[in-house]
C-alpha cells in the first residue's frame, strides 16, 4: 500500500503570482464605462438574441445597411451571453477573471527561481502594461498573446497555437503582432546562435497552421486581412486616442513610463541576449508609435525579466528554496479571502460607470420627442456608442467608434464638425440633421449659436442640445 502523499502546502513563488492574479483581478472588478465596450456589448447582447452575427450595420443613419466585418465577434458573443446570464455584473466578473488570467501568465513568463526575484520580474512586466488593461476583446488578444509566448518559451507542443491563433483571430486584430513576435524571436536566434533559427521556425509552423484553421470561422478570410484596415482608414485611425503615442505626463502615462525605463535598465545591466533584446525593443517602439501596443509589449518584457533576474547554482538550474508553510497557508488564505471580498464587491456597486455621458441630455431629448425616426441627430462618437448600448437598433446615431466600419466620407464629415470647421454647416445640412447633441466648449456650438438659424434647446454640465429654429 502506499504511503499516503504529503500535503504541502504552495510555494511562495505560487503565491506571489496568485498575489499578482488578485491585482488583476481587482483592476478588472470595475464599473464599466468605456465607450468602445459598450459598442461590444451591444453587440454580443443582439448575437445572444438573435442568434446570428451582424453582418450590415443597423446602429447608424449615416451608414445604415454598410458591410460591417463584426471582427471582435468571439468576445463580442460571451458578452452577450454573460448580459443574459447575470446581467452587466457577469460580464464585469468576466473582465475580472481575464485580467487575473494575464496577470497570471505574465508571473509564469517572468519566472526567475527565487520567490522575490520572481515578484520582482513579475511585478515589472505587470506594472508596465496594467495602465491599458481596458475592458475590451484586447484582454483577448493580451492572454492570446501571453500564452503563445509562454509556449514558444516552455518549449511546449508547436500544435497548441492552433487553438490559440482561432481564438485570438476571432477576438482583436492584435494576432498579427503575434507573428511580428515570433519574427523577431527569430532574427534574435539567427544573431545569438549565428545559425539557423530552429526553435522560431519550428513554431512559425505551429502558428502559420493556427492562421490557416482560423480560416474556419463564421467570417471566413476576412478577420485574416481584417488589420489592413488601418492602413487603409490611417488617417482616420490618427484621431483616435488609443492610436496616439503615448502621453508621458499623465498619471497612468508616467507610471508606465517608470517601469518601462526600470524593465530597460534591468535587462541592459544584466545583458540581455539578442533573443529578448530584440522583440522587447521592437515592441516598446511599437507602443511609442500607439499606446494600444504598450501592454503588448510588457508581455514581451516578461520572460526576459525574469531571464535577466534569474540566480542561478553552481550547476546553472534556478536557485531553490524551501518555505515556511504555515506561513504560506495563511499567505493563501488572506488571497481566497479578498478575491471573495472583491467578486461581493461587484455585486455591490453599479456595473456601469456612466457619469462622463450625458443621460439628462439624452432624457430630454427623447421626453420632447427628438429620438422618432422624423428626426436625425448628431453627437459626438462616445456619445454615440452609449447610444447603441441605451436603443440598440433605435439608436439611430451619427457616428459611434466603429471607424474601421463607417464609410470615409462619414469619418471626414465628423473629423470636420469636432473642428468646427467652415463647412459644418453644410454637412449637417446635407446629412438632414435637426438636432445636435455636442459638448459645449466645442467650437461647433460657437459656430451655431452665431447662426441664427440654430437655438440652444437645453444645457447641463459639459453638453448641449442644440436644435434648428
Amino acid at each position: 500500500m502506499a504511503p499516503p502523499r504529503e500535503r504541502r502546502a504552495p510555494g511562495l513563488e505560487a503565491l506571489f503570482i496568485g498575489a499578482l492574479a488578485l491585482f488583476g483581478f481587482r483592476l478588472g472588478a470595475r464599473p464599466i464605462g468605456d465607450n468602445s465596450m459598450f459598442v461590444h456589448l451591444r453587440t454580443g447582447i443582439d448575437m445572444a438574441r438573435t442568434g446570428a452575427i451582424p453582418r450590415r450595420d443597423s446602429y447608424s443613419f449615416t451608414a445604415h445597411g454598410h458591410a460591417w466585418v463584426v471582427q471582435s465577434w468571439l468576445p463580442e458573443w460571451t458578452y452577450g451571453w454573460a448580459h443574459e446570464l447575470g446581467g452587466y455584473r457577469l460580464v464585469v466578473v468576466e473582465q475580472a477573471v481575464l485580467m487575473a488570467v494575464l496577470a497570471v501568465l505574465l508571473g509564469l513568463l517572468a519566472r526567475a527561481g527565487t520567490p522575490l526575484r520572481t515578484a520582482l520580474a513579475a511585478g515589472v512586466a505587470v506594472a508596465a502594461g496594467a495602465a491599458y488593461w481596458v475592458p475590451r476583446p484586447l484582454m483577448f488578444g493580451l492572454v492570446a498573446m501571453a500564452l503563445t509566448v509562454l509556449v514558444v518559451e516552455r518549449r511546449w507542443s508547436r500544435w497548441l497555437l492552433v487553438p490559440i491563433m482561432w481564438v485570438w483571430v476571432s477576438s482583436h486584430g492584435s494576432f498579427i503582432l503575434g507573428v511580428g513576435w515570433l519574427g523577431l524571436r527569430g532574427l534574435g536566434e539567427v544573431v545569438d546562435r549565428r545559425g539557423w533559427p530552429e526553435d522560431s521556425v519550428r513554431y512559425a509552423v505551429g502558428m502559420v497552421a493556427g492562421l490557416v484553421v482560423a480560416i474556419a470561422n463564421p467570417l471566413g478570410f476576412k478577420l485574416l486581412t481584417f488589420p489592413l484596415t488601418v492602413g487603409d482608414k490611417q488617417k482616420v485611425f490618427k484621431t483616435i486616442v488609443e492610436w496616439h503615442s503615448p502621453n508621458f505626463q499623465t498619471g497612468s502615462g508616467y507610471f508606465t513610463l517608470v517601469f518601462v525605463v526600470i524593465a530597460l535598465l534591468v535587462l541592459l545591466r544584466r545583458g540581455a541576449p539578442w533573443i529578448d533584446s530584440l522583440p522587447v525593443v521592437g515592441f516598446i517602439a511599437l507602443g511609442l508609435v500607439a499606446q494600444r501596443n504598450l501592454p503588448l509589449a510588457a508581455t514581451v518584457m516578461a520572460p526576459a525579466l525574469g531571464r535577466a533576474m534569474a540566480v542561478r547554482d553552481d550547476a546553472g538550474a534556478p536557485a531553490a528554496r524551501r518555505d515556511p508553510s504555515p506561513v504560506n497557508l495563511a499567505f493563501a488564505g488572506v488571497l481566497a479571502l479578498a478575491f471573495g471580498l472583491f467578486t461581493a464587491g461587484v455585486y455591490r456597486q453599479a456595473p456601469l460607470s456612466l457619469e462622463n455621458y450625458p443621460i439628462a441630455a439624452v432624457n430630454f431629448i427623447e421626453r420632447t420627442g427628438w429620438r422618432t425616426p422624423a428626426h436625425r441627430m448628431a453627437e459626438q462618437d462616445v456619445v454615440g456608442c452609449y447610444l447603441d448600448l441605451r436603443y440598440g437598433k433605435q439608436a439611430r446615431v451619427f457616428v459611434d467608434d466603429r471607424y474601421d466600419m463607417f464609410p470615409l466620407s462619414v469619418s471626414d464629415d465628423y473629423a470636420a464638425l469636432l473642428k468646427g470647421q467652415p463647412d459644418s454647416l453644410q454637412i449637417l445640412d446635407r446629412r438632414k440633421v435637426d438636432v445636435v447633441l455636442w459638448a459645449k466648449s466645442l467650437p461647433l456650438v460657437t459656430t451655431l449659436r452665431a447662426t441664427g438659424t440654430w437655438q440652444q434647446a437645453y444645457t447641463k454640465g459639459d453638453w448641449v442640445v442644440l436644435r434648428r429654429a
